[in-house]
């Protein structure tokens, strides 16, 4: 099961697009609660039907888009069959792109921690100290992966890679945590000058 964001990333529609299509019953959701917050979530079918719907929705009137995703619990494993076979969807490259999306979100959950001793619990990369959503806000900056990994030398160009999709699946909550230098004045380098020795 998944949560609107994590169906969001995998299937390439804006969180909100994907809300939209629970609010009005375009897929099924269940009530749930993650991490002491309500929330809905989605299962694979309902993933299939949000990747239709990036797909169809400039082609497809909601009322077909709905047939379609309702005649997803009764297609065969390649195609989808409307009026009386008159519409077929080829449901092969979407199941694939689909398969991908779930293999990359998985490999980056394995990739990553939060552990209360390490950053104050923030998500890190496993084995380092490296925040995954700080690499995630770089990349989104325009820094090079090839720059990342000289400045994070225990980093691997899988975890570079990577970083993105888990940041967009799991945003961080609340406030950025204060830095322990917050609201402290700055440290400034005195130069002392060497006392002279005198030599007799």
């Amino acid at each position: 099961m998944f949560t609107p964001t994590e169906a969001a990333v995998l299937t390439g529609l804006p969180v909100k697009a994907v809300h939209n299509a629970i609010d009005k019953k375009f897929v099924p959701a269940f009530p749930s609660t993650r991490e002491g917050y309500a929330t809905r979530l989605l299962d694979l079918r309902a993933l299939m039907s949000l990747t239709l719907e990036r797909r169809l929705a400039d082609r497809f009137v909601p009322g077909l888009r709905r047939e379609v995703f309702d005649a997803l619990a009764s297609a065969p494993r390649n195609t989808v069959s409307l009026e009386g076979g008159f519409l077929k969807i080829d449901l092969r490259e979407p199941r694939r792109e689909l398969a991908i999306s779930l293999r990359q979100l998985r490999r980056a959950r394995e990739l990553v921690i939060s552990d209360p001793d390490i950053m104050g619990g923030e998500p890190v990369f496993r084995g380092t100290r490296v925040p995954v959503h700080r690499i995630a806000t770089l990349l989104g900056q325009g820094a090079p992966a090839s720059d990342l990994l000289e400045g994070y030398p225990r980093l691997t160009s899988e975890m570079i890679q990577l970083a993105s999709i888990y940041a967009a699946a799991y945003p961080l909550r609340g406030r950025p945590r204060a830095q322990p230098w917050h609201n402290q004045p700055p440290a400034y380098r005195t130069r002392r000058k060497l006392a002279t020795i005198g030599v007799k």
